[in-house]
């Protein structure tokens, strides 16, 4: 969490699930296969991380143990939400908050509301996340779930329209995030922050930001928060420098589609219509438009999908596709 080498890691949690199983030690195993789908969620292993994190989840069930069970959660959860699958992603959030209940444990019940807020906005649903991060906040949460907390209210607040109010939020939780040397998790959140900017179309505060997040998860394998961060760099030079940013969605999608990112990879198609609607090739723009709806819906995505059609409309009338922050 603090930025050392993944492989060191992982090397170090396969080991102990060897030695552990070996042994017929059942528990340890499956804290070393909770920590493995950790790790695989920071190097965009994204199956990987499904597969890891429900052997031990069952492991932790059948022993149990629903506080690690719950700790497990929140390593499948993720992976979920990157994957697009909303529907797993909501049944795990449900699954924790029971155990939270049945357990009376209030760290639980924080984590797991404002891990239901973040499916909700991520699926396409700000308005109703919102009170899930309130009541989450509400409960007087231990300052690293606050921090959390507070940056899912922040993405929330931005994807209503309400940017000052949500850059202030996320703002606040990167900065503390830097402090405390969670790297990956202040990168991830630093994304958050450049989507922000991108939508007031502050372009010259988002750069910088996207700019550490690829070096940061380039040194360090961050596969999908790369993947992402060239997606927002072709927003951010789309306006300026549409051939500049062409490279940068195309290894955003290639990264994206490789690790079955879906929702986000639907998401760089739309920027890569844009990019090809404005070098003439509306063809290809409109290829993307069709494939990225057709993923949207699959998904169960609520909001892109109008994306999507606002695009259609502005290629069909000869109007530029709008981009982040323009009119989208």
């Amino acid at each position: 969490m603090t930025g050392s080498e993944t492989n060191i890691a992982i090397d170090h949690c396969n080991v102990a699930a060897r030695l552990a199983s070996d042994a017929g030690l059942d528990e340890i195993k499956a804290h070393a296969e909770s920590c493995l789908a950790e790790i695989y969620v920071f190097t965009g292993s994204l199956r990987e991380t499904i597969e890891t994190g429900e052997r031990a989840l069952a492991s932790f069930e059948a022993l149990g143990n629903l506080w690690w069970a719950c700790r497990t959660i929140w390593r499948l959860n993720p992976a979920a939400m990157a994957l697009g699958e909303w529907g797993a992603s909501f049944a795990y959030c449900r699954r924790a908050l029971e155990y939270g209940e049945l357990l009376g444990d209030l760290r639980i019940k924080v984590v797991g509301l404002w891990r239901t807020g973040a499916t909700h906005v991520y699926q396409g649903d700000p308005q109703k996340a919102v009170k899930y991060c309130d009541e989450a906040l509400s409960l007087g949460a231990l300052p690293f779930d606050a921090t959390m907390a507070k940056a899912v209210r922040g993405y929330e607040k931005v994807k209503l329209g309400q940017l000052d109010a949500g850059i202030a939020d996320i703002s606040e939780s990167v900065a503390w995030f830097k402090k405390s040397r969670l790297r990956y998790t202040h990168a991830r959140f630093a994304l958050l922050l450049a989507e922000g900017h991108l939508r007031r179309e502050d372009c010259v505060t988002a750069r910088p930001l996207i700019e550490d997040v690829i070096e940061t998860s380039r040194a360090l394998g961050y596969l999908q928060l790369d993947g992402t961060a060239c997606w927002l760099m072709a927003e951010c030079l789309a306006r300026e420098a549409p051939a500049s940013a062409e490279p940068y969605v195309e290894i955003a999608m290639d990264i994206l589609a490789r690790i079955g990112a879906r929702n986000d990879l639907a998401r760089a198609m739309v920027t890569r219509a844009a990019l090809r609607q404005a070098a003439g090739d509306f063809a290809t723009g409109r290829k993307m438009l069709d494939r990225a709806n057709g993923i949207f819906r699959e998904l169960g995505t609520l909001d892109e999908p109008s994306r999507v059609e606002a695009a259609r409309a502005a290629l069909d009338r000869g109007a530029s596709i709008p981009l982040l922050g323009m009119g989208s």
